[in-house]
């Protein structure tokens, strides 16, 4: 689709979320949704006031348009003193506090929702706003200064994922008032500012390690965590042993999610014994996250308090404190471990709250996260690893479980994709049954992506159904798996506009995009667009991630010909044939023949594609 067919504006939009909300749903789920209708509410009123218009919700995020920047303004700090008068109620039952951010940018309006850079920048202020507080972008700024009464504090230019900004906080009370490190503005396309988010989340893990060397760092796409040693603040005789066995126990619990990268006990153990604060361990070790915890007992009676701080910005992301009698340590260690790996798994890395609550369990979560991560491997041994997980994933919730099929559908579509299927007419009639099953369920909203991409690639073969299913799952699950597969819909029909633009907000949506697995279709969305530079962008920062796909490396390699630096070009095809590039490859997932021949030309002063 032709750019001038995308139905572009400049709107202001703004973005608030609630503070902490997964901890509030831990401890009581039906209180903390019970009060953020009722803020809603407020909100609504607020958003009518001022001639906004609410176009998106998240469970806890919401998403405004507004014609006026005062308004805008208006209406966000309205809300903010509304919500401060609400908790200080005593029938308020769980107070709950929101960040604000406003921008004014260009947006891509799709039905009623709205797309795009000017959407994902409020998004980015929103999250480096305090709580309680509003954060504008600087355009937002020079249009309110001299129309407003509020006093302002000018944070320079700021870096969230990537993206760079003049920011500026209103300052509702002095103690607001605080001092970032500015940023020097870097020069980016509209298009890439968006696609770099997932630059800001590229994990380190370490290798060759021993008790007393500091560690080596290389970068993955993995979120990478450290667990600080544990403090006994009990008076005891075995404050030191105590101490190991609850970081190396929290390891443990931690490893059997293999979506994150938990470093080893000796690395927690240097960091301690060099006294490295947050801020070091970031910048030294390239760890996103730390566990922090630590042990009191009185008598028979003890309590852990933990804690998962951001070890870029030193702030508490996560907390909670167990609660139990000292001959009960190991069931408290299993539960402790547990709730931070909820918190893990969820909220920074895969965003599905829905799967979460229908799987029931931690470990059932945790399962079906492992077996995504198996299928997302894309080999036969990944496949069948799959299968196995789900197989086992089945005997605890059931066969009929929406999930269970929903996952079997996912097995055979990737057998049918790759070629790996004995009887490509039996399993398309297999994954049809299965979709229908789940179409039927409560799990339908976040299943129309994939009944598209199925729609598309074996059944009715026909752009316009795909498109439409695709713009069904968009509008009614706005999830980073919606967008993806929009994306893939896209991309299949050479709509790549459109496919990009799926893609970058499936990215926003995405915590952590382990594996690429976004990115590896982003990029040949912009290969087949021509949109060279923005592949440049995306891939410099991360392309020598050591989980980098084959394909990513190989798309690299076509830049540094284009750019004449034929040494690079060659070691970087080169690595991507050790991993598995191949013409196969790339025309079962994402070239035609004329489209690799052109690929494959354009390589041949360095190397050949087998």
């Amino acid at each position: 689709m032709s750019q001038k067919e995308i139905d572009r504006k400049v709107a202001i939009i703004l973005a608030t979320d609630v503070v902490n909300y997964s901890k509030h749903m831990e401890k009581n789920e039906a209180e903390t949704v019970k009060n953020l209708r009722a803020c809603e509410s407020i909100l609504k009123k607020l958003i009518e006031q001022h001639q906004g218009r609410l176009f998106n919700t998240g469970g806890d995020s919401f998403f405004v348009e507004f014609s006026s920047a005062v308004e805008a303004v208006e209406c966000a700090v309205t809300f903010q003193k509304q919500i401060g008068e609400r908790n200080k109620g005593e029938k308020v039952t769980v107070p709950l506090q929101f960040r604000i951010g406003v921008n004014m940018g260009d947006v891509i309006k799709e039905k009623s929702n709205l797309l795009g850079d000017g959407v994902n920048i409020a998004a980015r202020l929103e999250a480096l706003a305090q709580t309680n507080g509003v954060t504008l972008s600087k355009n937002i700024y020079d249009l309110v200064k001299t129309k407003t009464s509020y006093s302002y504090n000018d944070l320079g230019i700021q870096k969230i994922k990537k993206n760079e900004f003049h920011a500026y906080d209103i300052l509702l009370e002095p103690s607001q008032k605080r001092k970032l490190k500015s940023q020097k503005p870097k020069s980016l396309t509209v298009a890439a500012a968006a696609v770099l988010s997932i630059c800001a989340i590229i994990g380190v893990f370490f290798v060759n390690q021993t008790d007393q060397s500091k560690p080596t760092a290389q970068i993955s796409s993995l979120n990478t965590i450290l667990v600080y040693p544990f403090k006994n603040n009990s008076s005891t005789d075995e404050k030191d042993n105590l101490s190991e066995a609850l970081t190396e126990s929290m390891i443990g619990s931690l490893s059997k999610f293999k979506g994150i990268k938990i470093l080893s006990s000796s690395t927690s153990f240097y960091a301690k014994e060099n006294n490295l604060d947050s801020t070091e361990i970031s910048d030294e070790l390239g760890v996103n996250y730390i566990v922090r915890g630590s042990i009191q007992t009185f008598g028979n009676e003890s309590r852990i308090n933990l804690e998962l701080n951001d070890a870029k910005k030193d702030t508490v992301v996560w907390s909670n404190n167990i609660d139990f009698e000292i001959s009960d340590i190991f069931k408290a260690q299993d539960k402790m471990g547990s709730e931070i790996l909820n918190y893990l798994q969820v909220d920074l890395v895969t965003g599905h709250r829905t799967y979460a609550e229908t799987l029931g369990t931690i470990e059932n979560l945790t399962m079906s996260l492992n077996a995504r991560d198996e299928w997302r491997k894309f080999t036969l041994e990944g496949n069948e690893k799959h299968t196995q997980l789900i197989d086992e994933l089945a005997e605890r919730i059931g066969d009929n479980n929406p999930y269970i099929q929903m996952s079997r559908g996912w097995s055979i579509y990737q057998k049918l994709r790759a070629g790996w299927s004995k009887n490509r007419d039996s399993d398309i009639a297999k994954l049809d049954e299965l979709l229908d099953k789940v179409l039927a369920s409560d799990l339908r909203d976040r299943v129309l992506h994939f009944k598209a991409m199925v729609e598309l690639t074996f059944l009715s073969k026909d752009c316009e159904i795909a498109k439409e299913f695709a713009r069904q799952a968009v509008e009614l699950a706005s999830s980073s798996d919606a967008y993806t597969g929009a994306g893939f819909v896209y991309f299949m029909c050479k709509e790549y506009d459109l496919a990009i633009d799926s893609y970058q907000n499936g990215l926003i949506l995405t915590p952590n995009d382990n594996g690429w697995f976004i990115t590896r279709y982003l990029v040949p969305s912009m290969y087949r667009a021509g949109y060279y530079d923005q592949i440049k962008e995306v891939l410099t920062p991360i392309i020598d991630a050591t989980d980098m796909p084959a394909n990513l490396l190989g798309y690299y390699a076509f830049l540094k010909v284009n750019e004449e630096e034929n040494d690079t070009a060659k070691q970087y095809l080169d690595k991507a044939k050790s991993k598995g590039l191949s013409k196969k490859y790339l025309t079962r997932f994402e070239m035609d023949e004329p489209t690799f021949k052109d690929f494959a030309s354009a390589l041949n002063t360095v190397g050949d594609i087998p």
